[in-house]
This record gives C-alpha cells, sequence and structure tokens, in this order.
C-alpha cells in the first residue's frame, strides 16, 4: 500500500482564506508576520499499487476521471507523497507552515471510499480515504521554531484574540514546517 497526498483548490481567489488571513492580520496582530495563507482541501489515498510512479498515475486518475474531488471548471489539484514533505520552507527569513486540519467524526472518507469501491469501480484499488483542509501560511520570523509557534497561536482558537483555524474541541490539527 502508498500512501498519496491529494491537494484540490480554487483556480479563483479563495475568498475564505483572504477572509481568514484579514482577520489573522487585524484581529490577532501578524499583519508584519502573515505573508500569505493559502487553503486546499486535502485527500490522503491509500492505494494498492506497484510502485510511486503507479500510485501517482491512479491518483490522478481518481482526480481526473471522478466527479468526487476535481471540478476542472473551478479546481486545480497536486498530487504528493508524504515522504517527499521536507525542510523548513525557509527563504529570506521567511518560513511556509502547513497545517492539516482534520475532524475525527467526519464520515466524508468513509463515504468517498464507498463511492470509489462500489459504483465506480476502484474495489481494492483504494484501500482508504482521509480528508482535511490544508492550511499554508507564509510567516516572517527568526527562526523555524519561532515559525512554528506563531503558527500554532494561529491555528488553535483559545479565545477571541488567540487562534481562529481550528476549535480544538472538535477538530484536530498537525502543523510541520515546510509544504
Amino acid at each position: 500500500m502508498i500512501a498519496v497526498e491529494l491537494t484540490v483548490s480554487l483556480k479563483i481567489p479563495d475568498v475564505t482564506a483572504l477572509t481568514a488571513a484579514n482577520a489573522i492580520r487585524r484581529r490577532l496582530g501578524y499583519a508584519d508576520v502573515l505573508t500569505s495563507l493559502r487553503r486546499a482541501d486535502y485527500y490522503r489515498l491509500d492505494l494498492e499499487a506497484g510502485d510511486r510512479s503507479q500510485a501517482e498515475e491512479l491518483a490522478r486518475e481518481l482526480a481526473e476521471e471522478t466527479n468526487l474531488f476535481v471540478n476542472p471548471n473551478k479546481h486545480v489539484y497536486e498530487v504528493r507523497f508524504p515522504e517527499d514533505r521536507g525542510g523548513d520552507g525557509a527563504t529570506d527569513g521567511e518560513y511556509d507552515v502547513s497545517v492539516l486540519v482534520t475532524n475525527p467524526d467526519d464520515a466524508t472518507g468513509a463515504g468517498i471510499l464507498s463511492a470509489l469501491q462500489g459504483r465506480l469501480g476502484y474495489g481494492g484499488r483504494v484501500v482508504g480515504v482521509e480528508t482535511g483542509v490544508l492550511w499554508t501560511m507564509r510567516l516572517a520570523a527568526d527562526s523555524a521554531e519561532q515559525a512554528r509557534e506563531m503558527a500554532e497561536d494561529i491555528t488553535v482558537t483559545r479565545s477571541q484574540s488567540k487562534g481562529i483555524l481550528i476549535n480544538p474541541h472538535f477538530q484536530d490539527c498537525e502543523i510541520r514546517l515546510g509544504c
């Protein structure tokens, strides 16, 4: 089994990400720190494939030939492998930080898996599907550790002036440097 990540984002400006970025800058006080904020739907696909190239080919087929992930009129997608993530995404004192937000009680992945294995005929080729929202922020910081700490402060809602991207009472997040 090979895990593949499929990220799907809008071709047009994402007003949800723009609104969140505005709130982070103005309400949370990160005007001089947050350079950019992007949002994408995230799918982790566990695929039965002989090697990485076959897994990538199957993931692209799923994205392009089914209507479960991508609407080609409004979305772009990227296929990547979890093990290829790395580095701290540092460029000229700015760091890329990714935040994967998941909801443990969300059954969307199970529904997608059922459709793929059943009516769409992918049977045993698709073994698992997990879903979430992937936020990618670019932060001006003195170190990778400082960027990670700021990302956590921005992400986890603790009060009206602390955090905005997840509600820790029912959502989980994974914060990682780089993309």
